[in-house]
């Protein structure tokens, strides 16, 4: 019996850790699944999917970007993850139906949990997210359901943020949900008063490894990471060195994987698989 296979869409695809991660636990399991590699253009996402909903072979799809935000009304059910953010991440295909879920937030649950106070009554209540794409949504969404009252969103295209704010502006009801220019005097005065930074845009345009500079977050804050390298963290490095807690992207991208598998399987992976596989993939990007 042939493998059942999950093509991973987007436009252009780059390599990604969570994809290596995902091939390297997949394969580590009795599940025989394969991911495929499918560049489709955006204007071609329906038709995709159609191909997938009607071919038994397939176990449902990866959604990389800019599909993301783009695939929920092609969706034949959504989790409440994808229908409250507004980005799919996962399709899982049964009796010829698609369900969408967003596996990114799960990811940013398992990242908040390791850096804020175990009591979640006690968790802070403003936060600074940099980014405004599909995982910049699964970490609003989750604010959002976490009880944040204040969020300010940077994008470096502030039209970007302000069309996340806008998605959210029915589920944010009683906050404050902002979308706001990316300039340093504009994070700095956010920062000042917001005790969580997430960061869901990358390592930084400058290519430096940080989005923003070292020098603009005050003491003692949170940071979750969502971007994952090989190398150096400066911003990571800096928030610890000034009384912060943070945490990288391997948390949440574990948990992406984890609960990805569980939602193709109906069977969780066992940690250390994941772990294994997750550290056998930043090895050898980093060689």
């Amino acid at each position: 019996m042939p493998p059942t296979l999950l093509p991973i869409i987007g436009h252009p695809l780059t390599d990604s850790h969570l994809e290596g991660t995902l091939r390297r636990a997949l394969a580590s399991t009795d599940a025989g699944i394969e991911i495929e590699r499918w560049e489709r253009r955006p204007h071609l996402l329906a038709d995709t999917l159609g191909e997938i909903r009607g071919g038994d072979q397939y176990a449902g799809a990866l959604i990389a970007s800019p599909h993301k935000e783009k695939a929920p009304p092609l969706s034949d059910w959504l989790s409440e993850d994808a229908r409250v953010s507004g980005a799919v991440s996962l399709l899982v295909r049964a009796d010829g139906r698609l369900r969408g879920h967003n596996t990114d937030a799960d990811g940013v649950r398992a990242g908040l949990t390791a850096i804020l106070p175990r009591v979640k009554g006690q968790w802070p209540r403003n936060a600074v997210v940099l980014g405004a794409g599909g995982a910049a949504r699964a970490v609003v969404a989750v604010l959002i359901g976490s009880g944040f009252q204040h969020v300010a969103v940077l994008n470096r295209h502030l039209h970007r943020a302000e069309a996340l704010v806008t998605h959210f502006n029915r589920s944010a009801r009683g906050m404050e949900l902002r979308a706001r220019p990316w300039h340093d005097a504009i994070i700095e005065v956010e920062l000042a008063r917001a005790e969580l930074l997430v960061n869901a845009s990358g390592p930084g345009a400058d290519g430096e490894g940080t989005p923003i500079p070292t020098e603009l977050v005050p003491p003692d804050r949170f940071f979750l990471d969502l971007a994952l390298g090989t190398g150096p963290n400066p911003l990571l490095e800096a928030v610890v060195a000034n009384g912060g807690t943070a945490v990288d992207g391997e948390v949440a991208l574990a948990a992406a994987v984890s609960s990805t598998i569980e939602l193709l399987t109906g069977t969780a992976p066992a940690s250390e698989v994941v772990r294994a596989a997750l550290a056998a993939e930043l090895g050898a990007q980093a060689r």
